[in-house]
């Protein structure tokens, strides 16, 4: 019977290589719970030299426009992340570029409704496009192209910006008028309002508590439809100057609640109109809560 130190190190020098290997090479790795602004600072690569590095990885392909978010961190690598969308075959290329030395980390390719994704992740090359096949929506619906995207992203993101503008007014009736009669809103609190009267009352009572006089940033990440006339908006969010720290909220180092946002939209006529909104907190590290209203530092417990 083999020495039970033997096996384990047996096994070890077995799994080693497999768990290395899944990781990509990279210029840089930060350190688990490094904020956001650190991960900016980090950057060697600029977000102009990268966009015009990712577009440069699918040519000849031709980009109709480009959706990106900050600098952050992807499978343990400092990246910039891009959505290319495609003029001349339709979908989009899911590019990651290396903050550290621009090298393409990987780049996948999403075919537009109705087609067959050709897997492209092989760094810096594009996809072919792919076959066309029947689509999987119910009978009658007509899978939305990418000039019915690149026509609609921007009447989305008029929506998005008029809800910004009017959370930093203080305006809960114009924030509430963003949503359809029917919508929902799930709040960073957890709270749930259906209709638009409600969460009208329950942002009005937002806006004269803890978000009073907060600031509100909206930057969206991804727009992916569904149906010309359905879509879901990923964003990310960040919340200053309010009031008071809400309760089991995440604050960061800087004062600043940040969120992932997710909404789903429908046009109706030719309005684009919220039907549901979930909005969740960002629990990074480091292991600490800074509570404004105290202007002190506590530690967060395991269970959060």
């Amino acid at each position: 019977m083999r020495p039970p130190l033997t096996a384990a190190l047996g096994l070890f020098l077995l799994v080693a290589p497999f768990a290395n290997a899944q990781k990509p090479e990279c210029s840089i790795r930060p350190s688990r719970g490094t904020p956001p602004d650190e991960l900016s600072r980090m950057a060697k690569i600029n977000e102009r030299d990268a966009e015009a590095r990712a577009v440069a990885s699918v040519a000849p392909d031709k980009v109709a426009s480009i959706i990106s978010s900050e600098v952050e961190v992807v499978n343990g690598c400092l990246a910039w992340p891009f959505d290319l969308h495609f003029a001349n075959k339709g979908g989009l290329q899911e590019v990651i570029v290396d903050a550290g030395d621009g090298k393409i980390l990987s780049s996948e390719y999403e075919p537009p409704a109705g087609g067959s994704a050709a897997g492209g992740s092989a760094a810096g090359t594009a996809s072919p496009p792919p076959e066309a096949t029947p689509s999987a929506l119910p009978p009658g619906v007509v899978p939305p192209s990418d000039a019915v995207a690149a026509a609609e992203e921007p009447l989305i993101r008029k929506v998005i910006d008029a809800e910004e503008d009017a959370w930093n007014r203080g305006d809960a009736k114009a924030f509430a008028a963003r949503f359809q009669e029917e919508g929902s809103l799930a709040d960073v609190l957890g709270a749930v309002s259906r209709g638009r009267a409600e969460i009208e009352r329950r942002q009005s009572e937002l806006f004269s508590a803890y978000f009073k006089g907060s600031l509100l940033a909206l930057k969206v990440r991804k727009i992916r439809f569904l149906k010309p006339d359905v879509a879901i908006v990923e964003i990310d969010t960040e919340m200053s100057r309010f009031h008071k720290a809400p309760p089991a909220v995440f604050i960061d180092a800087e004062k600043v609640i940040r969120t992932r946002l997710v909404q789903v939209m429908v046009k109706a006529g030719n309005e684009w109109a919220i039907a549901s909104f979930h909005n969740v907190d960002v629990k990074t590290p480091p292991e600490t809560l800074v509570a404004p209203e105290e202007g002190r530092t506590r530690g967060r417990g395991r269970g959060r």
